[in-house]
């Protein structure tokens, strides 16, 4: 199993490309808000390029929940944020969600031609870890950013989930304390700080709270077997 690290835009077209299977790393906050809503008992979960793009899409699902947000703050309009404390706490149970994010939810569609495409972070790593080891074959794991840049937090969630497919539980070079002491001085911590989704924080840095792992399936993402 080869494994790649990659970055940004270019990084999920490129990864998709070479035909890897994908992983989306958003940890603040897309894979963890994609994992708790899947968690909660959403049926589907439909990334959007843009808020255009998801009224595009609400023509095949009229009936669906409109999620999204710009800069941490839910989008006028819509049914919810881009908030995995949001969606623990509301009734998704056999729903379908459009997400529009400012980051993740783009990063999805860039990659959308790659043969598999999971969302990933520290919340369902290991569940993750176990699909791709079963599956087998190169893996391409995608770093988000935030607007463009570089973050933290998901270069060491991405080199986090580098170790678990190569070496298993074998110590890695950080704690998990560690861990979250470093995503802490992230601006992607800071924009929920200055929101007051500080909660949210919580919830992205919550180690293998779930089993679940968002698998495209089509044009969307749905809990894998």
């Amino acid at each position: 199993m080869r494994i790649a690290i990659e970055q940004g835009l270019p990084g999920a077209e490129a990864a998709a490309a070479h035909g890897d299977a994908v992983v989306v790393i958003d940890v603040i906050r897309a894979s963890t808000t994609y994992a708790t809503a899947l968690a909660g008992g959403a049926a589907r979960i439909v990334p959007c390029a843009s808020r255009a793009h998801l009224e595009e899409v609400r023509h095949r699902y009229p009936d669906a929940l409109r999620s999204g947000e710009r800069e941490c703050r839910r989008i006028d309009g819509y049914d919810l944020g881009s908030s995995p404390t949001e969606m623990a706490a509301a009734d998704l149970h056999g729903r379908t969600l459009l997400s529009s994010t400012t980051n993740g939810s783009r990063m999805v569609v860039a990659a959308a031609d790659a043969p598999v495409v999971l969302m990933g972070g520290f919340c369902n790593a290991r569940a993750v870890a176990r699909f791709l080891r079963v599956r087998g074959g190169d893996v391409a794991l995608v770093c988000s950013g935030r607007l463009g840049e570089p973050v933290i937090e998901d270069w060491i969630g991405a080199n986090w989930l580098a170790h678990l497919l190569d070496s298993g539980d074998s110590d890695f070079e950080l704690t998990q304390d560690e861990i979250r002491e470093r995503c802490r001085a992230s601006p992607s911590h800071d924009a929920l700080v200055a929101v007051g989704l500080e909660r949210d924080f919580e919830c992205c840095l919550a180690f293998d709270a779930f089993d679940v792992v968002p698998l495209l399936d089509g044009d969307g993402f749905v809990a894998a077997d």
